[in-house]
């Protein structure tokens, strides 16, 4: 986990994610991106709404 400094300078651990687009196929990984727990939401939506299949890790 990544650590930020919040609104008063303390520390936070941000939650990071690993998500990878699979082949229709196959469905071996075609490409991959790590968000930050706020942004997995939007990312589902949009993989949902074209019908596109991901799978979602924990970031290391």
């Amino acid at each position: 986990m990544e650590e930020c400094p919040d609104a008063k300078g303390e520390a936070v651990n941000t939650m990071r994610f690993e998500i990878m687009r699979l082949n229709d196929q196959d469905g071996r990984a075609v490409d991959c991106t790590v968000v930050d727990a706020a942004s997995v939401d939007q990312i589902v939506q949009q993989a949902a709404a074209i019908g596109q299949r991901i799978y979602i890790r924990p970031a290391q």
